[in-house]
């Protein structure tokens, strides 16, 4: 098919005829011109002012398909309007979005380095790991703290992967192979959110003293979201302070959760966050960075401690930790479903299902997901029901972890 735009007074035609062009289609060769392009444009991507990971973001035509980001004709008619590439990006995502450039360009982090990672290992994967396991035992406790130095697999990070994989269901020999790689980097997703429009991110200059800026409700900017990635993560420790989101706006949700913070700490609730409040966020966060949670009562033997966040719900959880709702309701001797966001829970852990579920994209198949994932095509059909290889766009597959 080829369509007329030179009818139409343009000088080129967009075709999908390999008689003109050619489609790019996984585990074909990549062609020379698809690769020159890339290497123009891959070094460029969208993230938050203040942050180095990119920003969420996603497209969709706006009219057989909605998303929570930018629409396809709804573009078109700020583009022509004037508008630039940014200013139509920050007419959809928040107003300290930028587009960032990079000349360090190098292998998805989360993609698996090749061969396993063991005690001697050394390197960018093996520092890879050590952020992501910090990173999750915020959420489950009893994986130990990583002393090692970065990038250097010694016995800390070998007891850190032992007690994952030993909580995850995994073959506990304190290796970080193909499975256990893929369920990390998969668990590092889950508890950063980062396929969210909300993400942490990767906040910089958090550093050790604190900014000298006078923040209020309607501040805006940098500061403003360094100080609401201190809330947000401060908010998992302390069940009265509401987490926030990272936008760069001091908003009301900020403004209560400082006042929340301030009460917590004997400050003067203004919401106001001046010199004490930056040094009490400061002092809070230092803490909870140097802190090593004790495993509570029955963590060893396979429970958890979770605080509720908006949208929670008794079967939400009980189907991401692999349990059921009268579980949780046994735990912790609830007699209905209502939560409160800040409420901590006992979550049975240790019993998370055997597989994870995948959304098919174009260009997967049966045999690439096994590749993928540390798994068979078999394995993959029989864990589905499957009787045949054909797969569709969109369709939600359980893949074994």
């Amino acid at each position: 098919m080829v369509s007329g735009y030179r009818s139409q007074g343009y000088n080129f035609d967009i075709t999908n005829s390999t008689a003109y062009d050619q489609a790019f289609v996984y585990g074909r060769a990549v062609y020379e011109s698809i690769s020159r392009i890339v290497d123009e444009i891959f070094n460029e991507y969208v993230r938050r002012q203040g942050q180095t990971a990119p920003y969420f973001t996603s497209f969709c035509n706006g009219t057989t398909t909605t998303c929570s980001g930018l629409s396809q004709w709804g573009t078109v008619t700020l583009a022509q309007q004037g508008r630039t590439p940014l200013q139509i990006l920050r007419a959809y995502y928040p107003d300290d979005v930028e587009i960032a450039e990079t000349d360090i360009i190098a292998n998805v982090p989360s993609s698996y380095p090749g061969t396993p990672l063991r005690l001697g290992s050394t390197g960018l994967d093996v520092q890879t790991i050590q952020t992501y396991l910090n990173r999750i035992r915020k959420n489950y406790p009893a994986i130990p703290l990583i002393t090692d130095a970065a990038g250097t697999f010694g016995d800390s990070t070998r007891a850190a992967v032992t007690k994952f994989q030993s909580i995850f269901r995994l073959a506990a020999d304190g290796i970080v192979g193909k499975a256990t790689w893929y369920k990390i980097s998969q668990l590092y997703t889950g508890v950063t959110r980062l396929a969210e429009l909300d993400s942490e991110g990767t906040n910089l200059g958090i550093g050790t003293v604190p900014p000298s800026s006078v923040l209020r409700q309607g501040s805006r900017g940098a500061d403003v979201i360094t100080l609401q990635y201190l809330l947000d993560l401060i908010a998992e420790f302390y069940p009265g302070i509401p987490g926030v989101i990272q936008d760069g706006i001091f908003g009301e949700a900020t403004r209560q959760s400082v006042i929340a913070f301030q009460q917590t700490k004997g400050l003067v609730p203004d919401g106001v966050v001046g010199t004490g409040t930056w040094r009490a966020l400061y002092e809070a966060y230092r803490g909870i960075e140097d802190y090593v949670p004790q495993p509570g009562p029955g963590t060893d033997s396979g429970v958890i401690e979770y605080t509720v966040r908006s949208g929670d719900t008794l079967w939400l959880l009980a189907q991401r930790y692999g349990t059921t709702v009268a579980e949780i309701q046994r735990l912790n001797n609830l007699t209905g479903d209502m939560l409160n966001i800040g409420q901590v829970l006992k979550i049975p852990a240790g019993q998370t299902n055997a597989y994870f579920e995948y959304t098919v994209r174009p260009g997967d198949t049966l045999w690439l997901l096994g590749q993928r994932f540390g798994t068979t095509a078999d394995a993959i059909k029989k864990l589905n029901g499957l009787t045949g290889d054909m797969l569709n766009v969109g369709q939600v597959l359980r893949i074994p972890s």
